[in-house]
C-alpha cells in the first residue's frame, strides 16, 4: 500500500501535478548556497530586532523560530514565545513592531529567492 501511494506521488510530481512539485525554479548549487546564507542572515536580523523590541535575549527568539518550511505565522509565534518567556502580554506597539519586522523578513526572503534564481 505504501509503495503504491509513493509511486502515485512520485508519478504525479514528475508530471507536474502533485504536491512534490517545486515551488519555483530549481536553483543552481551557487543559488542554493546563496539562499542558505541569506536565510540565515535574514532570520538572524529578524531575531535581533524582535528580541530588542521584546526585551529578551536573541537566543529566546532563535529557539522559538520554526525550523524548516514554515506553516505558521513567524511573527505571531515569536510574540507568543516572548510573552511566555516574560510572563506578560506585550503592548500593541511592540506587537506591531514584531509583525513589521516579520513582514520585512518575508520581503527580504522573497528578494533573496529572486536573486538566488539568477545565480
Amino acid at each position: 500500500m505504501r509503495r503504491t501511494i509513493l509511486a502515485v506521488l512520485i508519478g504525479a510530481s514528475v508530471l507536474g501535478a502533485g504536491p512534490l512539485q517545486a515551488a519555483g525554479p530549481l536553483l543552481s548549487p551557487a543559488g542554493i548556497a546563496y539562499m542558505k546564507a541569506e536565510e540565515h542572515r535574514i532570520d538572524r536580523q529578524f531575531a535581533t530586532r524582535a528580541a530588542q523590541l521584546g526585551g529578551v535575549p536573541v537566543s529566546v527568539v532563535l529557539d522559538g523560530m520554526p525550523r524548516g518550511p514554515r506553516i505558521t505565522d513567524t511573527g505571531q509565534r515569536i510574540i507568543q514565545v516572548i510573552e511566555r518567556h516574560t510572563g506578560g502580554a506585550l503592548s500593541r506597539d511592540v506587537r506591531a513592531g514584531i509583525q513589521a519586522a516579520d513582514d520585512e523578513r518575508k520581503a527580504a526572503l522573497a528578494r533573496a529567492r529572486e536573486e538566488a534564481a539568477r545565480r
